[in-house]
């Protein structure tokens, strides 16, 4: 989400503010709420101690004047002896006296012979239950009980609807004739006043067990919301007596609640006094404290949030120079400098990364230059020609322009480094590259193409304006050249190529012009412009054409397995894969014969999939006999046209349970930029699978460097036409060894193709090449003979290492 180190510092900063605000916001608010909690248990647990000296004060008040009645003689005697009239007055007088709520005489049968309760006004005015009637029985003989042991029974009852305190004592005379019970009624009036004493606000409820489960609450201080949510909440709470407070939330409110039970007959149910101490009354003088905290807190936020953004921006602005900048290398530029504004760690990391620029700037000049130059002449070498012929075209294409190539192959070269020795070979090469460029104008160019060979480019120049050249470059060389002290006869053949009537394509121009030097050996001007009727491939290609395509069908294909080894250890580490053609009548035919043609007839896709398939069924056969092995296959320009080949590989893969990690696939440069728009997507598919990408025959093609990093690939494999020669060619050698370090550079492996004698496997592994394969280690082998190469071999990793054999080229 925070991308960006400036808003990770800043987000940082505030939220560590905000964290502080918070701890100390909720460590003032708990120890205000356990400052509030305490208070709470001390109020509660004073009011219990003050509501239990009350009860026991109205029990004492109830049973001393209940024992007045029972003692007085009158009244002992009117009971005896049935006098109504006494026993109403008596009744009435102590109701009066002692503004008693209820009272009731029981005799002993437990019969209520007068209750104050049945008269609307408290008295009862001469009224006396009469015996018999529904209700005359009094219906808590569990006090009586009590009262005959103790002389006297105090309890909480439920008569009627309503709670009384009440006292029950018996009438002596001198053994119990009679009971007398005096109740306060547990009303409105009694909890308010009960409220009223108290020391501390606190609401005080009443609550009877319906027995049924259900409480019903007969006088409380609340409202009459909260009264029914006490009442629901009742019958959840434990009603042992307990002196810590619970905390109960009555209709958003919060209690501290102590639950007292009271003493009840066994009729009555349970009986609970609870008293109850509001927390949030509690809260509210805090309250305007706790707003200037949120107000604080928000102030010293909006500081907090400004201060980090100024200082997120004064940090993270120069890592984010560096980061831009780090971002121009990748992509290969390197003149915008890193602003240097400070003098600390950064402002010095900041200078050594401009210094690095530079250097990275001038090294890869030199690599670029080494890349597209001869060393011995200092002229353009191939790579560096067939890049500019391949846009000179495209220019002759818009101004419908045409122009000529010309091949000069130097003759006898190979006999002159024999007897003379390369440093006058070398000598003569520079001294031949001098002349050439005198005898063009300005604008066409020459290069060394190959060791013997000169290439030069006439823009804008078709065939008959082309002689004049032909005939400087023949008359330069007609006398012998002093090099070195030495009259060395030169000899050369010319072959030309014009654009467009012999290609479209700096490929096709450049095999066009060779092709014509093999007339022109045959020519006694020792030149010869390109003739399609003497091109002696032609003939050939029409027919394979035709047969080819039978020849899949038919089972003709078959492939070769090179060793590739690793040259640190001298082992095999992998092999590549490469088709040949069992042509029934010409014998082995080559890829070179017959790969173009698949790809111009589109038969290239079946060759592809018969090569996969082969291969991987290679592996896997392999792989169950012990051998762990590596396999490349070729891959052409069209298969990178086709979308489907990765799913085509995956299929392939998991048919035969083979890893994807087996499988390498090489691409030439040139196939990569035919289309390098759609070869990126498909290279990036197949990269995904985790297959190894390869770039083969590199520094023959086209891709830059800055093209190269961003193409998936793991692996360059250097061109054998650079490795050949590469123990007696200085030029070589330099191309190698820059094109080794420059895939190092890269995070590339590297493999040199065409390894043929010890020294040039010596040089390799001098520079730090990864891998290497040739005749030196072994020719392409059908699958039995390489697996038992694999084994036997000096080469094979279970073998012991050994000096191998010395091979040569076979011809």
């Amino acid at each position: 989400m925070f991308k960006t180190f400036q808003a990770r510092i800043a987000v940082f900063f505030t939220a560590l503010f905000i964290a502080v605000q918070v701890i100390a916001f909720i460590s003032v608010r708990n120890a205000i709420l356990a400052n509030i909690n305490g208070q709470s248990r001390d109020q509660l647990a004073r009011a219990a101690r003050f509501f239990e000296t009350r009860i026991d004060e109205t029990s004492a008040t109830l049973a001393g004047w209940s024992t007045v009645l029972a003692s007085d003689f009158g009244f002992r005697q009117a009971v005896a002896t049935d006098d109504r009239a006494t026993i109403v007055s008596a009744v009435n007088n102590l109701g009066a006296r002692m503004n008693a709520d209820r009272v009731l005489l029981i005799s002993l049968d437990q019969r209520v012979l007068a209750d104050t309760g049945l008269a609307t006004d408290g008295a009862i005015s001469g009224n006396i239950v009469a015996p018999g009637t529904p209700d005359d029985s009094f219906p808590f003989g569990d006090l009586i009980e009590s009262a005959d042991i103790d002389r006297q029974a105090v309890s909480f009852v439920v008569m009627d609807g309503r709670m009384y305190q009440l006292v029950i004592v018996p009438i002596l005379a001198p053994v119990p004739i009679a009971w007398i019970a005096i109740g306060a009624e547990i009303d409105a009036r009694f909890v308010r006043r009960l409220a009223g004493d108290a020391v501390s606000p606190l609401q005080i409820s009443f609550a009877h067990d319906n027995g049924d489960g259900s409480w019903e609450v007969i006088a409380t201080t609340l409202p009459p919301r909260q009264k029914s949510a006490l009442e629901a909440l009742l019958p959840g709470i434990d009603r042992n007596r307990s002196p810590d407070p619970r905390i109960l939330s009555v209709v958003n409110e919060d209690f501290a609640t102590l639950l007292s039970p009271l003493p009840a007959a066994a009729k009555s149910g349970a009986v609970a006094a609870i008293l109850q101490y509001s927390l949030d009354a509690a809260l509210k003088p805090f309250a305007g404290m706790f707003q200037l905290l949120l107000v604080l807190a928000g102030g010293f936020l909006v500081l907090t949030v400004g201060g980090a953004l100024v200082i997120s921006r004064s940090v993270a602005r120069p890592i984010r120079d560096l980061d831009e900048a780090a971002r121009r290398i990748q992509q290969g530029e390197y003149s915008t400098k890193v602003p240097v504004t400070q003098s600390d760690e950064i402002g010095r990391l900041s200078e050594t990364f401009n210094q690095m620029m530079d250097g990275i700037a001038e090294r890869e000049l030199k690599i670029e230059y080494q890349s597209l130059h001869d060393p011995v002449t200092g002229l353009p070498n191939r790579v560096a020609f067939e890049r500019f012929l391949t846009t000179s075209i495209q220019w002759a294409e818009q101004g419908h322009r045409a122009l000529s190539v010309f091949l000069v192959q130097i003759g006898r070269f190979s006999e002159i480094n024999n007897t003379f020795g390369h440093d006058v070979g070398d000598e003569l090469i520079r001294e031949l590259g001098k002349i050439f460029r005198k005898i063009v104008k300005q604008g066409d160019l020459v290069a060394r193409h190959q060791s013997n060979m000169f290439a030069l480019l006439l823009p804008g120049a078709g065939h008959e304006h082309t002689n004049p050249i032909v005939q400087r470059v023949l008359d330069a060389i007609e006398e012998p050249l002093a090099v070195a002290g030495n009259a060395i006869d030169v000899t050369a053949w010319i072959g030309e190529a014009v654009f467009p009537e012999h290609g479209m394509t700096a490929k096709t121009l450049l095999q066009r012009a060779d092709t014509a030097i093999y007339e022109a050996k045959q020519s006694a001007r020792h030149y010869a412009l390109y003739d399609a009727d003497l091109d002696p491939y032609k003939p050939e290609r029409l027919s394979i054409m035709g047969e080819l395509r039978h020849g899949i069908d038919r089972g003709q294909l078959k492939m070769f397995y090179q060793p590739k080894i690793d040259i640190a250890t001298g082992k095999i580490c992998a092999a590549e894969s490469l088709v040949r053609w069992i042509h029934p009548t010409r014998g082995m035919t080559y890829p070179d014969h017959f790969i173009p043609l698949a790809e111009q007839t589109g038969n290239i896709h079946k060759v592809s999939r018969w090569a996969i398939d082969t291969v991987v069924r290679q592996l896997s056969a392999w792989k169950n006999d012990g051998l762990d092995i590596k396999i490349a296959v070729n891959l052409s320009a069209r298969d990178l046209n086709n979308r489907k080949l990765p799913e085509l590989i995956a299929d392939c893969l998991a048919a035969h349970a083979v890893p994807a990690s087996a499988l390498v696939l090489e691409i030439t440069e040139s196939a990569i930029m035919e289309d390098p728009a759609q070869t990126v997507g498909v290279l990036s598919a197949l990269e995904g699978m985790h297959l190894t990408l390869a770039i083969d025959d590199y520094g023959i093609g086209y891709s830059s460097m800055s093209y190269l990093r961003r193409l998936p690939v793991r692996e360059l494999k250097i061109d054998k036409s650079f490795v050949l020669n590469l123990s007696g060619s200085p030029g070589d050698e330099i191309i190698v060894r820059s094109t080794i370090e420059l895939g190092h550079n890269l995070g590339l492996k590297v493999t040199a193709e065409g390894i043929e004698d010890q020294n040039s496997l010596d040089r390799l592994r001098e520079f730090g090449c990864d891998f290497g394969q040739g005749y030196l280690i072994a020719k392409p082998m059908a699958g039995p003979d390489f697996e038992a190469f694999w084994r036997t071999s000096v080469w094979g990793p279970n073998t012991p290492s050994g000096d191998p054999p010395q091979q040569r080229r076979p011809a």
